[in-house]
């Protein structure tokens, strides 16, 4: 049976920028694809083949998800870093953003031979298309299987992958985390090829929480509407699932638990990146010790919230923002 939420619980006081900074090792790793999103939004309809069709706000920014849930985690308080690989020619703009975020950018690798990955994001209100150019996110696969990325990631209480890890090559790495006790998230950013291997299943398997949209888990699940997705999900051996259902709002599957929140009404500019801030604000509120029910309401603010302005990144709410707007829909904080 699916369960409304209506509550949220109270919130730790975000640590200042420089506290992020300079006190320790980090307490999340996101592992996964940067890229620069060049941003077009404000199109009453996306254009078909052969059209033309003309936005009304252009916006640069940094992106993918493994940026985007990093910086959304640095908003909130926490000590985040990011592993992944950048184009040595154009990365420094993309360690300075990320920096100023508050994100630690100290196990950033950078591709003499590639440029930084690039998105052509192009968003309705509804829903939004991408163009991408991998670039140096081709080097991901090998910073994976390097040593030194287990050994780093083992600092953190969290390790998140923005990406779809092999799912023979690299449950290794993920089978060490677990063994060393470390939470283990992921969210495989629509890699269509990946989510239909059923050896995809093994790896997921080993996650504390798989984060698909309502498209990926129809995929892997092979199945349509949001309780026929969460069982078939749970009986293929799956224990923690956040789905993200856009105007539907999300719902979870959390030890055998099965917990539905609506969507939370937001003026909304542009959809780019919500999913990731949707991962930002659960592992948020997981590692502050919130119960599942309550992390799925901060989530689903999260992502809502994230829509407010061109980006993932700088429509995403401070603690005091969620907050502010949890009194305004009667949720107690």
């Amino acid at each position: 049976m699916l369960v409304m939420q209506v509550m949220l619980q109270s919130w730790p006081i975000p640590c200042t920028l420089f506290q992020r900074m300079h006190s320790g090792k980090p307490e999340v790793i996101v592992i996964g694809e940067l890229f620069i999103d060049e941003i077009l939004s404000g199109f009453h309809a996306l254009p078909k083949l052969g059209e033309e069709s003309f936005a009304r706000k252009l916006h640069r920014e940094v992106g993918g998800g493994a940026a985007i849930t990093a910086c959304g985690l640095a908003r909130l308080g926490i000590r985040v870093a990011v592993l992944g690989a950048l184009g040595k020619k154009d990365g420094d703009w993309v360690v300075n953003r990320l920096t100023e975020c508050g994100v630690d950018c100290s196990a950033l690798e950078f591709d003499t031979d590639e440029p930084t990955g690039l998105t052509v994001s192009v968003s309705t209100r509804e829903d939004r298309a991408f163009f991408s150019y991998y670039g140096a996110n081709r080097q991901l696969n090998r910073l994976l299987r390097q040593p030194s990325t287990l050994q780093y990631a083992r600092k953190a209480r969290h390790i998140h992958f923005a990406c779809a890890p092999d799912s023979e090559l690299d449950a290794a790495l993920i089978g060490e985390l677990k063994r060393a006790g470390r939470r283990i998230s992921i969210d495989v950013q629509s890699h269509m090829s990946w989510l239909t291997r059923l050896e995809s299943l093994k790896l997921l398997r080993q996650c504390n929480i798989f984060f698909p949209n309502e498209r990926e888990a129809e995929w892997i699940s092979g199945e349509e509407g949001t309780q026929k997705i969460l069982r078939s999900l749970k009986e293929k051996g799956i224990r923690g699932v956040g789905l993200k259902l856009g105007g539907n709002g999300a719902a979870l599957l959390w030890r055998r638990r099965e917990l539905l929140t609506d969507a939370y009404p937001v003026d909304t500019v542009d959809t780019t990146g919500a999913g990731d801030c949707f991962d930002a604000g659960f592992i948020y509120a997981w590692l502050r010790g919130l119960n599942p029910p309550t992390a799925l309401a901060v989530a689903n603010l999260c992502g809502a919230l994230s829509t407010r302005k061109a980006g993932g990144i700088d429509g995403f709410p401070t603690v005091r923002e969620l907050r502010e707007r949890g009194l305004l829909s009667g949720l107690t904080i």
